[in-house]
């Protein structure tokens, strides 16, 4: 034993416990940062958001009267992180207007698992019609999207097929 051995294993025991504290404090972060703006959902937005696809992605229409909405999305997260971490999660609020309100919305805690964040321009009626013409605004409504495929539509929250379903697409 050299009169060196305290010293380093000192020094490598504060090491030790710098990286558990730094990998504790790891664990505790989001996997990634909440939406930093509120985009404009218009009637142009969901073709384009669906041809700007370069991996799947999750899209819930929602409200802010919607009382199911925020633990659907909290079960979206969860899932996707699960089954297919690289997914992107998408929210729309329907009753909402861009520039209205996007701090509020950006607060809101059952928004920050979210990739995206879109607020409705437009006539309500018109944008559902141009997203799903069978939709009549039930919300949460959840499509499953793969880049060059037809959405797969849910009404309310999704079964644990459909998601095993949209994982197994890939």
């Amino acid at each position: 034993m050299s009169c060196l051995d305290p010293l380093l294993s000192g020094r490598l025991l504060r090491a030790a416990r710098v990286l558990c504290a730094l990998w504790a404090a790891a664990a505790l972060l989001p996997a990634h940062a909440a939406p930093r703006a509120v985009e404009v959902f218009d009637r142009p937005a969901w073709g384009a958001l669906q041809a700007g696809l370069t991996a799947p992605a999750i899209v819930v229409f929602t409200a802010t009267y919607c009382a199911h909405c925020p633990a659907v999305m909290a079960q979206l997260a969860q899932d996707k992180r699960r089954l297919l971490p690289s997914a992107q999660l998408i929210a729309v609020v329907m009753d909402a207007v861009p520039g209205d309100d996007d701090a509020k919305l950006l607060r809101d805690p059952h928004h920050r698992p979210l990739d995206r964040l879109f607020a409705l321009q437009g006539q309500a009626a018109a944008l559902r019609h141009a997203v799903d013409p069978s939709w009549r605004g039930i919300t949460p409504y959840v499509a499953f999207l793969h880049p060059g495929e037809p959405p797969r539509w849910v009404t309310g929250p999704p079964k644990a097929q459909d998601l095993a379903a949209w994982a197994r697409k890939r």
